[in-house]
């Protein structure tokens, strides 16, 4: 009966490795919050960035390179395709 009591209570004790596991675990779970977070800025970013360049192109004086299958402007880069 005594074997069993030992058993029991060192079941609720923590090794050095179980701790180094779960400190891991948070670790990675803090990193992976940490890079959503990142990743929902770089997005609301880009759509930023997006509507600038959008607004560039709007304004822009377009001088295009032709090629057989489309033609790109040299000052704002947009890319038209002349296969319509």
């Amino acid at each position: 009966m005594k074997v069993l009591k030992k058993k029991r209570m060192n079941l609720g004790k923590r090794t050095a490795k179980s701790i180094y596991d779960s400190d891991e675990r948070e670790n990675s779970m803090n990193r992976v919050i940490q890079i959503k977070v990142e990743m929902k800025q770089l997005e609301t970013q880009l759509e930023q960035l997006k509507r600038e360049l959008n607004i560039f192109r709007e304004n822009c004086n377009h001088e295009f390179v032709k090629t057989d299958y489309s033609q790109q402007c040299t000052k704002c880069h947009l890319i038209e395709s002349l296969q319509w």
